[in-house]
């Protein structure tokens, strides 16, 4: 198969959904890191620090540029492979019907990450890319999170991500043709993430908003 067609055929986008979703997972784990960093007990030094250094290196920009960029073919390539199965289906759903197979599933929990992570890049990384933003980043953070509907929507974010890792990493898996073994370590692995990558994210907003509101 030539290459060009490689990647335009169903089993290349799907390559490109797995490879693109390890990197991103991969974004998902260094995020989480710093972001416990808040959580030092120094006043939000450590993270605003480590926010400074991020927001100032161009090689770490690099790789967020890197990161945007699997998103957004991830995001492509996902509604590519959806319609693609769309298409592909003869029979129609039952009239009522509120089954979900595995790929409309996928579609819908990324629709909703995609509205989670929408929300965030607004609330956070936009004012301070503009210079809008007066205050440190973990003062800003904090004020955020005093917030019960937003908070309400990371977790809502997390969960959904929970979900979208749960059956990517299986896919993932398959996708890559791996054997048995590999398989099955790849599946514990992905299950593994699935549980604690998104759980160590809900914590940040749900602790940050109970700290604010046992202040008052």
């Amino acid at each position: 198969m030539q290459l060009p067609n490689f990647y335009t055929s169903s089993i290349g986008r799907k390559v490109i959904m797995a490879s693109t979703g390890l990197l991103l997972m991969a974004f998902l784990i260094v995020h989480l890191g710093l972001n416990a960093t808040i959580f030092v007990g120094d006043r939000g030094i450590l993270f605003d620090r480590t926010a400074h250094f991020l927001h100032n290196n161009w090689g770490l920009h690099f790789l967020e540029i890197l990161v945007f960029s699997g998103f957004i073919l991830h995001i492509l390539q996902g509604i590519s492979l959806t319609l693609q199965n769309r298409s592909k289906r003869t029979t129609p759903y039952a009239v009522g019907s509120v089954s979900l197979t595995p790929s409309r599933s996928m579609g819908i929990l990324g629709a909703i990450i995609l509205a989670f992570l929408l929300l965030h890049l607004y609330q956070f990384w936009l004012p301070n890319v503009l210079g809008h933003n007066d205050q440190s980043l973990s003062r800003q953070m904090q004020d955020t999170m005093s917030q019960w509907w937003v908070v309400a929507i990371y977790v809502l974010g997390c969960l959904a991500v929970a979900a979208h890792l749960f059956h990517g990493g299986r896919s993932a898996a398959i996708t890559f043709g791996l054997g048995d073994r590999f398989r099955q370590l790849l599946s514990i692995l992905g299950v593994s993430l699935a549980l604690a990558v998104p759980f160590g994210l809900a914590t940040i907003p749900i602790a940050l908003f109970t700290s604010f509101h046992a202040q008052l």
